[in-house]
């Protein structure tokens, strides 16, 4: 009775939502404000990507906002991170906003599965752009230390993923990092992204012959728990530390990652990346573009 009564009441917000929509679409502007706390930057860019292509298909401008379930002043976080390439401040300014908790809200079919990691970039590219700052810190950094080097980026996704892929043991992970760089000569650097200290301080104590190196990240994972969830953490610097390793990781010349759709979007932003994932996401949770890539990437 109680599961009947909460589809109902999905069912009947869900239709609320696209009439909000409908009468909110003045001159083509498809404004959603993505308003959860339970969803972390990556999951966001995938929804975000979603919406464009259903903008695309329909002819309409897609207008963003993400934001949190938070009664504290909000910045604009999606403008901390994009621009608008098609979007006149004096529009946007007029707005008025649909909030949403994902993509499930609106009465859409499929567009999740036309998703496609060969044309997500060319899509994101026609209508955003990242901000100057956090491409000024990415090519800092990747100056500094990936000139000149084939580099191997490490993505572990600890905290409590647990709850939608495989734990992946820290033994296992050196043991897959140790396997690239035996069949793959020439990799003379190791960057490691990751939201859990405890893998920082794993690595530390593991020898490969060549050196690893990580992102002086201003906030990561003491107890497991997931740091987005956290609400006395700012959400503008997760957000910024987890588009800048994003990035970087997309710099490099091979990625090896858990399941995570940050490192999934690494992947969209470089499709050409070289890459292997240590674990598919369980069959409930085996979203795009996991559900694309582990078709070809995943070890066995």
């Amino acid at each position: 009775m109680y599961s009947f009564l909460s589809k109902g009441k999905r069912q009947f917000r869900r239709f609320i939502k696209s009439v909000q929509i409908k009468y909110r679409l003045k001159n083509g502007y498809y404004a959603i404000d993505i308003d959860t706390l339970n969803m972390g930057l990556g999951a966001r860019i995938v929804n975000m990507l979603e919406i464009l292509l259903y903008c695309d298909t329909m002819a309409y401008t897609p207008v963003l906002r993400f934001n949190y379930k938070e009664k504290k002043s909000h910045p604009d976080y999606f403008k901390e991170l994009f621009y608008y390439k098609q979007l006149p401040a004096s529009v946007y300014d007029h707005l008025k906003f649909t909030s949403i908790e994902d993509t499930s809200d609106l009465l859409w079919k499929n567009y999740d599965k036309r998703l496609r990691l060969d044309m997500a970039k060319s899509l994101f590219d026609k209508y955003l752009g990242f901000n100057q700052n956090i491409l000024d810190e990415v090519d800092s950094f990747t100056s500094r230390f990936f000139t000149g080097k084939q580099v191997l980026g490490i993505h572990y996704r600890g905290t409590d993923k647990v709850n939608e892929a495989p734990a992946v043991q820290f033994d296992n992970l050196i043991q897959n990092i140790a396997k690239i760089v035996d069949s793959h000569t020439g990799i003379d650097l190791i960057f490691v992204s990751t939201d859990d200290v405890k893998v920082l301080q794993y690595m530390a104590g593991s020898a490969f012959g060549i050196p690893v190196i990580f992102r002086e990240d201003a906030i990561r994972s003491e107890d497991g728990m997931q740091i987005h969830l956290k609400e006395d953490h700012s959400k503008v610097v997760i957000n910024h530390d987890a588009i800048v390793n994003c990035l970087i990781l997309s710099r490099c010349r091979y990625l090896l990652k858990t399941a995570s759709f940050l490192s999934d979007c690494s992947v969209i932003f470089n499709p050409a990346i070289k890459v292997s994932v240590i674990n598919a996401p369980y069959e409930y949770a085996n979203w795009w573009p996991a559900s694309e890539m582990n078709e070809f990437a995943l070890i066995n």
